[in-house]
């Protein structure tokens, strides 16, 4: 199975092509809204999670590079945390020594205070860093990390990385009604943010992305909240902020409509979760995430939860 996947419509990056370095669930957190469903793997252990071939990899990707008009961001993130892979910094070399198109990594931003790991993504263009908690309560209820991480190191990192990196870097917070929608929330995050700032006066997070689990969660219990709630929340944490809309993504493609109908088989015959199909049909998790939105909305496929998992049924 390929590294690469897309390129992918994204709502906040265009048309993104992106580098799956982790294998499925290894990740230092295990969020309530995550869409591929519950960490199977819990670590911050640094290591090589995936055998690749620096040469089949640049081959690889030049070839992805030709065939493709609009590639926006070569984006680092997938199926688990990217930066849990200590060979990202030689990936992200390999890119920039073959493409001009801007690199980013999506991190959730545990690890930044470990040794070695901003030096590893410090090449990258923009780094999108998540922060759902502004607080230890709220990490444990939203994020449920690795008990070696606290809300402290998290802030630590992000400080560390706006003093050492020269690239954009971007936060974003996913609200989720009745969780970490509440104003009280939103003021405690304008308080963060200010503490932060007041720490490191010369320094800026060029946007602040408010985000929705607008994807099937594993969690039943995760939900949007209001907008009208949204634009209050936007308001109090200023200038800077943006809310990620939704993209309205019709599959039109030949290699989305054959993956559709292939997932539409697969779910007919028995029970699938997004991770079965991935294994079945040889894609990418993320590309299977992207159709089944649609589907589910077209009522082609349904599903029910079991064990905190999605299983997807026609």
């Amino acid at each position: 199975m390929s590294i690469f996947y897309g390129p992918v419509l994204s709502r906040r990056f265009g048309y993104s092509l992106g580098v799956d370095i982790i294998p499925y669930k290894i990740c230092s957190y295990d969020c309530t809204y995550c869409q591929l469903g519950k960490t199977t793997t819990k670590t911050i252990n640094r290591k090589s999670y995936v055998k690749i071939n620096l040469e089949e990899f640049k081959y690889s990707l030049c070839s992805i590079i030709d065939k493709n008009e609009r590639i926006d961001y070569i984006t680092f993130s997938g199926s688990g945390e990217p930066t849990l892979n200590k060979n990202i910094g030689s990936l992200i070399k390999q890119v920039k020594s073959i493409t001009d198109i801007p690199v980013a990594v999506l991190t959730n931003g545990s690890l930044l205070n470990k040794k070695g790991v901003i030096d590893d993504i410090k090449k990258a263009d923009l780094i999108k860093v998540s922060m759902d908690a502004p607080d230890q309560k709220y990490l444990q209820k939203i994020n449920r990390p690795h008990p070696d991480i606290k809300f402290a190191s998290l802030s630590e990192g992000l400080n560390l990385l706006l003093n050492t990196f020269k690239g954009k870097v971007w936060l974003e917070i996913m609200l989720i009604k009745g969780i970490n929608d509440s104003l009280e929330t939103a003021y405690e995050f304008e308080a963060f943010l200010k503490n932060l700032q007041d720490i490191s006066p010369g320094l800026s997070i060029e946007k602040i992305h408010l985000n929705t689990p607008v994807r099937p969660p594993g969690s039943r219990k995760v939900f949007v909240p209001d907008h009208d709630r949204l634009l209050e929340i936007k308001k109090i944490l200023g200038k800077k902020v943006e809310l990620i809309k939704e993209l309205d993504i019709k599959i039109t493609g030949n290699k989305d409509k054959s993956l559709t109908n292939n997932i539409i088989e697969l779910a007919r015959r028995r029970p699938v979760t997004s991770r079965d199909i991935s294994k079945s049909l040889m894609v990418n998790t993320n590309e299977v995430i992207k159709c089944l939105k649609p589907l589910l909305e077209q009522e082609k496929i349904k599903f029910k939860v079991h064990n905190n998992e999605r299983f997807y049924y026609k």
